[in-house]
């Protein structure tokens, strides 16, 4: 009876080990803009969620923005518009073949509006 015990305590320990994520945030800004990356990584995935929000005090006056968030499994889009609180959310998610991001990677966003650009260096 204390050998199945045992065996079912290891087999739970293990599927928990299996289970446990990592988390790294990163961010950044410039006078116009800030970012932020937070990337959420188990054994079997890896999710970035992206904030940017616009600093502004005039968030209609922004119209519609291309952005980039060049890093491992980057991602971006044109013709995306904020909200009314000036923020724009967006997320990604990679498969454990694919690089993962580490605390040493460089993350570099990209934003443009009306003729602007800015980059945004990222940091843990």
């Amino acid at each position: 009876m204390c050998r199945k015990i045992l065996i079912l305590f290891v087999l739970l320990l293990l599927s928990l080990a299996a289970c446990s994520s990592k988390t790294l945030t990163f961010s950044g800004q410039t006078d116009n803009w800030s970012a932020n990356l937070k990337v959420i990584q188990t054994s079997d995935y890896e999710t970035q969620e992206f904030v940017l929000q616009y600093k502004g005090n005039d968030v209609n006056s922004v119209g519609k923005i291309t952005y980039s968030v060049d890093s491992v499994g980057g991602f971006g889009r044109s013709g995306a518009t904020l909200a009314e609180n000036g923020t724009l959310k967006d997320s990604s998610e990679a498969n454990p073949t694919n690089a993962k991001v580490s605390v040493h990677t460089e993350i570099e966003v990209t934003v443009e509006w009306n003729g602007n650009i800015e980059k945004i260096k990222l940091s843990k």
